[in-house]
């Protein structure tokens, strides 16, 4: 399905030359991320999330100029490698972290939250943003991207916004891909957001808890977005296995 500037600044509330840049964008070569993608943009999650995170982090002020430049966009495309070469397996997902830090390392230009991202991923105790990532592994399996950002200018004060955003993001993003992938997921024992809260209606109960906080953080930001994305999980929630599990519950 092609995705359309228009449906991004309709549906979502997508700043026109964000939208204009990423539609109109060839996918990168040699990039397994896109491999065999004729379009750069896909309905999918995995693809969607760029312009969507790219729009909250212009809205909260960080300017075109910089999001839409080469060094943060190729960047961005080069972790996208790094995290597809993980994800079949090609390499480890230390080694992942590993590239994604060389990557960055001497043209970071925010020193504080280079050290919050290595922190996250050491696994510190008690970093700025383990305090804001959800407590469902599953739903943090894009954070690689978050190395990206070491190549921005943006002030100390926009870090906590930032993780809280990314976050909010890419956790209900991910709740799309592991509802429609649920049974297959299953089958074979894949990483997936229901099945590790227990496909029971008490796990249902903390994702829709985990949600509807996260609608609340992006509604403040871009209002269009997160009604579309509610209005997006609604709809997920009436697939076949999710909806039985919701009829057995007591709160729905």
């Amino acid at each position: 399905m092609f995705v359309s500037a228009d449906y991004l600044s309709v549906q979502y509330g997508i700043d026109d030359d964000i939208a204009k840049f990423f539609v109109d964008r060839d996918p990168p070569k040699d990039n397994l991320y896109w491999h065999e993608k004729l379009l750069y943009l896909r309905p999918s999650p995995g693809y969607l999330f760029i312009p969507l995170m790219f729009d909250l982090l212009y809205r909260i002020g960080i300017s075109k100029q910089q999001l839409l430049g080469n060094e943060f966009v190729q960047t961005m495309e080069k972790i996208g490698h790094i995290s597809a070469l993980e994800e079949v397996k090609k390499i480890t997902a230390i080694e992942a972290i590993g590239q994604c830090e060389a990557l960055v390392f001497r043209t970071k230009k925010n020193k504080y939250w280079h050290k919050c991202i290595a922190a996250y991923f050491k696994e510190e105790p008690g970093n700025l943003l383990t305090n804001f990532a959800t407590p469902i592994k599953a739903l943090h399996r894009g954070d690689m991207f978050l190395f990206a950002l070491c190549n921005i200018d943006i002030i100390d004060e926009q870090v906590q916004q930032i993780a809280e955003l990314w976050f909010a993001l890419i956790s209900t993003l991910l709740l799309f891909d592991d509802a429609e992938d649920l049974q297959n997921d299953l089958l074979k024992g894949e990483e997936n957001a229901y099945i590790e809260s227990g496909l029971n209606p008490i796990g249902l109960e903390h994702i829709n808890a985990l949600v509807e906080k996260n609608i609340d953080k992006l509604s403040k930001v871009n209002r269009a977005m997160a009604h579309q994305l509610k209005s997006s999980f609604v709809q997920t929630w009436k697939l076949p296995y999710i909806s039985q599990l919701i009829n057995e519950s007591k709160w729905h």
